[in-house]
């Protein structure tokens, strides 16, 4: 007798169930706290793991991220992506802007555009530090770091941030702010993830500059 192909399929759905119920029973989250060199936090620091045993998992497709231009900035100032992933660099200013990366990990050009445009995608597809400026207004600046690894996350302005299903095993986990841009090293740490993490503190040797701003009038 041939076995039901129906009760055959919902065997392979329960299995791949259970499958997934206990490898996210052994992901852990990762609390980290990001601090300046005078203890004040850190906002804008990336913080990744990268797994020291065992292959990343596969990258799943993802709408494009957005960083877009209002009041004269890029906004989100910092972002951090999976190669692969696509940005759109949306115009909501009165004002035209011109968009560029000189930046070998991704150099690419968005030409004048005005408001209320959103030009096609852009697809970040290798890992590294990617820097984009507004051709028209020199102040403007926006930081996109491309990854290999999907465990990812940047602090907010209590510097204060969490990894989040982080399967158990040994971790390098990397701290990077835009000061540090692409010549010097990320902050970095070697440990183990379990149920159960210490939180992880980053302190970096320097106060953050500050933003520049559109210049005065």
């Amino acid at each position: 007798m041939q076995p039901n192909s129906f009760s055959f399929a919902r065997l392979i759905l329960i299995a791949i169930f259970i499958y997934s119920s206990i490898a996210d029973s052994r992901a852990a989250s990762l609390y980290v706290s990001t601090l300046d060199k005078n203890g004040a936090p850190m906002a804008d620091v990336v913080v990744y793991a990268t797994p020291l045993n065992g292959a990343l998992p596969p990258a799943a497709k993802t709408p494009p991220a957005v960083i877009l231009q209002r009041d004269m900035q890029f906004s989100p100032y910092v972002t951090a992506i999976r190669a692969g992933t696509q940005i759109e660099f949306p115009n909501y200013d009165k004002m035209e802007h011109h968009v560029k990366s000189f930046s070998p990990a991704k150099e690419f050009e968005i030409k004048t555009y005005e408001r209320g445009v959103t030009p096609a995608p852009i697809l970040f597809d290798r890992a590294g530090l990617v820097v984009v400026y507004c051709l028209l207004h020199n102040w403007m600046r926006a930081y996109v770091l491309v990854l290999e690894t999907p465990y990812f996350v940047k602090s907010d302005i209590n510097g204060q941030l969490q990894l989040d299903h982080l399967p158990e095993g040994q971790y390098k986990i990397e701290a990077w702010h835009p000061n540090l841009g692409s010549i010097k090293p990320p902050l970095s740490q070697i440990i183990s993830i379990q149920n159960n993490n210490t939180p992880v503190r980053f302190q970096f040797d320097f106060v953050p500059i500050a933003r520049k701003s559109r210049n005065p009038a």
